[in-house]
């Protein structure tokens, strides 16, 4: 979560909820092209999740939505290192 513009996408989606690209894209200051970037990132990463999953999408219809576990798992994991655990 090094990237800011990351980090805040992530929080956008966890405050809108599943969302679609152009939900997302109408809340936040960022181009589609950057904001796929983001999403796949984000995703890869294993922070959020899409319906349809990546493989089987069709249309335009993609629903992204953020994995809480995963990301307190993270954040856990961020405190740990920074505490020295």
């Amino acid at each position: 979560m090094g990237n800011r513009a990351r980090a805040k996408v992530l929080r956008q989606l966890a405050i809108l909820g599943p969302s679609t690209i152009g939900q997302l894209q109408a809340e936040l200051d960022i181009g589609r092209p950057s904001l796929n970037r983001h999403l796949e990132a984000l995703e890869d990463d294993g922070l959020i999740e899409t319906d349809p999953p990546r493989g089987v999408r069709q249309g335009r219809d993609v629903t992204y939505a953020v994995r809480p576990a995963r990301v307190r798992n993270l954040a856990r994991a961020y405190f740990d290192y920074i505490e020295g655990r």
